[in-house]
Parts: structure tokens; sequence; C-alpha cells
């Protein structure tokens, strides 16, 4: 049997751990040892407040009942500020941040496109894509001068497309696993053991709160957040070796998702009838691959020196 998985003298950051998801990482990770920084913005049903006290107090309250050590922040991750004062404060309390987990969530536009305001779009990019890339920063030296780190980012099954047409948050969080890719292929290039994944959850918390009472209650029969946790705490651990990678998780499944190339069609002077004559080629998933690196399709395509030189590794 495999040995338990613990967090002894490791710290944690997790965001957005007032309630739901973040609150079950946070109790999960406090359980095995870890010392855990809870931060959580406010008690507003959308993680809103200004800071106020609110459910992230509760929640450091509860881990330190049941003996684990917690320490509450409530900064908010939207600014560049908010979360270099997140990061500053792990590392003031405890002296060291082992791992990150951005989970801070928020919903402004739920119109469609052409009902969608600027202020509701900035909303949106603001605690989702910018306040993984702040706090990603924030930390990122911390960990690259240690040599380790585990970053667990949070995307979310909507950038495939909402049938509502809701714009701002699925591009918000596909930018969340453009900034997880960009990272792990930084890190792996420089054998660096700085791993960083994303996850894209499906589970209760507040934002499916206001979707009425019975999608809430099946939501929370089915897809409790303490069923998503176990990931999370996997990939922040100093024992995982995931790097890159996007896992679906909700219900107990745990499964990939990837971003594929195939080889598709090649004309070395292409026509626009070419297009249209060998579409089906084009969008052929045969054969496909999965790039690590954003040359790698580049590479797969021409064998070209120059490709090689410019990545700067060799290719076996």
């Amino acid at each position: 049997m495999m040995a338990s998985l613990r967090f002894d003298g490791r710290v944690v950051v997790v965001t957005g751990a007032g309630s739901g998801l973040g609150r079950a990482y946070a109790e999960l990770l406090a359980a095995r040892g870890a010392s855990v920084l809870v931060n959580d913005y406010g008690p507003g049903p959308d993680g809103s407040g200004g800071g106020e006290t609110g459910p992230g107090e509760e929640v450091v309250a509860a881990l330190r009942e049941a003996g684990g050590t917690a320490e509450f922040d409530g900064n908010s991750v939207a600014t560049a500020e908010g979360a270099q004062a997140v990061i500053d404060h792990a590392l003031d309390r405890f002296g060291r941040v082992d791992a990150l987990v951005n989970n801070a969530g928020y919903v402004a536009a739920r119109t469609g496109i052409s009902a969608v305001t600027d202020e509701q779009w900035r909303a949106d990019m603001a605690v989702a894509a910018d306040g993984t890339f702040y706090t990603c920063r924030a930390v990122w030296a911390h960990m690259w001068e240690r040599g380790h780190g585990r970053i667990v980012n949070t995307s979310s099954g909507s950038f495939f497309g909402m049938g509502t047409g809701v714009t701002p948050y699925p591009a918000a969080k596909a930018a969340v696993w453009g900034i997880s890719k960009a990272l792990a292929a930084h890190s792996a290039t420089a054998g660096k053991d700085v791993l960083v994944n994303c996850i894209m959850p499906t589970a209760s918390g507040r934002m499916t709160g206001g979707m009425g009472q019975e999608i809430a209650e099946y939501m929370q029969r089915e897809f409790g957040p303490e069923r998503v946790a176990p990931l999370v705490a996997y990939l922040a651990h100093p024992d995982s070796t995931c790097n890159g990678e996007l896992i679906k998780a909700g219900g107990g499944r745990f499964s990939r998702v990837f971003a594929a190339v195939a080889p598709g069609y090649r004309q070395a002077e292409p026509s626009v009838e070419d297009v249209a004559e060998h579409l089906d080629d084009i969008l052929s998933t045969a054969d496909w691959v999965i790039p690590n690196h954003a040359l790698d399709p580049a590479m797969a395509m021409f064998s070209a020196p120059v490709w090689q030189s410019f990545r700067g590794v060799k290719r076996g």
C-alpha cells in the first residue's frame, strides 16, 4: 500500500478559500499537516466584500480547532499589489511557500456578448486571468531560487463554449490554462522542479448557489467540493510529477483534458482552392500529438535546424 502523502513542514497558499472548493482544499491540506494561508477577499456570495471578515476567518478557526495550522489573508488577488501581499503574508508568517493553489473566481457577465459591459469584462478577467498571473509572478522567484514549488491553477469547462453566449468568463479561464502551460514549459526547459498544472473542476460552491435550489441541492449531493480536493492535494504535493497538465475533476471522476496537433495537410504553394478541397484532411484528428512547447508543432512539420537552435534544446 502506498504511504500516506502528507504535507508536514510544507506551506500552501489557497486563494478563494472561504467556502466551496477552496475551503475543501484548505481542510484536506491542513489535515495532512500543511500550514495553510487561507486567502479570501470577502463574505459576499461572489467572494466580494473588500477584505471584510467572514468565511475565510471562519475556515481558519475551524482548521485550528481541528489541530491544523492556518492563517487568514483578506487581500484581493485581482490587483498586483494585493497578490503580492498574499505571498508576502505567507513568507512573513511561515518563511516559505511550497505550493500555491489559485482557486479564486468570479462571474460578472451572465449575458450574451452584445450586452456585456466593459466593466463586466474587466471584472471577469481581473480575478481569474489577472489574479492567476499576479500570484504566480509574486511567488515565482521564490520557488525558482529554491528549485522547488507546485502551482495548481483553476480553469473551467466554460472555455469550450457556453450556449448562452457568455464570453468574458470562458476567455479568462482559457487564459489561465495558457499561463499554466507557459510556466510549465519554462520550468521543464530549465530543468526546475517547479511544476505547474491546471484543473477544470465541477463542484458546488458560491457560484452554483445562484442557479436555483434544485440544481444547488443536486450539485451538493453529487458534486461536493471534497471530491475534487484529492486531485489538488496531489498536484500540490512534492511527490507529484505532473507538469503542464489540465485535468477535469468532479463527482470523484478525474480525466485528462488536452490540446493536440494533427499532421493535417501541406502544400508548398497553397491556394484558397487547396484549402477548400482538402478541408477534411486539415480537420482530421488522426495521428495527433500533444505539444509540450510552442515550437513542437513547427519542429514536427519541418526538420530545419533553425527551430532547434531557437529553442535551445536537442530533439531526440
